[in-house]
């Protein structure tokens, strides 16, 4: 079983080869509990196409610059679809723009307790 980062690198790599740009509508990440347990934190203002640039992704890189949040901070802090979601998070994590943690590794396990 491959880790969610691991996943996530994979998906980034086929999705740089096969699309020039990554605001393109593409398919949704996998709606698992994987998804919500990456938190990414933004290293440095990206470069983004001007269409995709309005209001809700400005806003949500702000919050990025200033602290971490997961996929479903900003599906439910913004009016962005799933699809914008995951291609404006596609976009960072190309030009290395996030600092992407699992938080699965954090979590105690359930025999710890």
């Amino acid at each position: 079983m491959t880790s969610a980062v691991e996943r996530l690198f994979r998906w980034a790599r086929q999705v740089f080869t096969t699309s020039s740009d990554p605001f393109l509508p593409t398919e949704v990440l996998e709606a698992s509990e994987d998804a919500d347990t990456l938190i990414y934190r933004l290293r440095r203002w990206p470069k983004l196409p001007s269409a995709s640039m309005n209001t809700d992704v400005s806003r949500t890189l702000s919050v990025m610059s200033t602290r971490p949040v997961n996929r479903r901070w900003i599906l439910n802090n913004s009016s962005l679809q799933e699809r914008e979601v995951d291609s404006m998070l596609r976009h960072l994590v190309e030009q290395d723009a996030v600092e992407v943690t699992d938080a699965a590794k954090y979590q105690p396990h359930a025999s710890a307790a």
